[in-house]
């Protein structure tokens, strides 16, 4: 048996399709496929409108995942560079953690990306510990 797999949709679309089905709202599944195949959205429903209708078939009968923003992707990749270091390991690569960690932020700064919790920490160079 295959797996299913969820697609990825923008937050902009998982809040229009969150939104036409939120309570208060009339809006089944089959009400929403047809209007997307005969009609296109406007408004706050616009971004249904990049949406194959294959795709929104699928979020909607098999749910979906929320594209992730540039922004969250490097937070992520960011937190998970000391993942897996136990307390001696750590101080055993504690250079290569640390430059790992200090060339993202000058990435980002020569970038000109802010991230919270990325651009304004310190203290990484005189941290004795994690």
């Amino acid at each position: 048996m295959s797996e299913i797999n969820k697609p990825v949709i923008t937050k902009e679309q998982a809040e229009a399709i969150q939104f036409l089905m939120s309570d208060g709202n009339d809006w089944t599944e089959d009400d929403i496929l047809e209007h997307h195949v005969a009609n296109r959205w406007f408004n706050e429903y616009e971004p249904l409108n990049s949406l194959y209708t294959i795709v929104l078939a699928s979020a909607l009968i098999n749910g979906y995942e929320v594209e992730k923003t540039p922004e969250e992707t490097v937070r992520e990749y960011y937190e998970k560079l000391c993942d897996g270091y136990d307390r001696a390991q750590f101080h055993e690569d504690k250079g290569k953690y640390l430059l790992m960690k200090r060339s993202v932020r000058r990435t980002l700064d020569a970038l000109g990306v802010q991230i919270a919790g990325i651009n304004d920490e310190e203290g990484d160079e005189n941290a004795n510990d994690r």
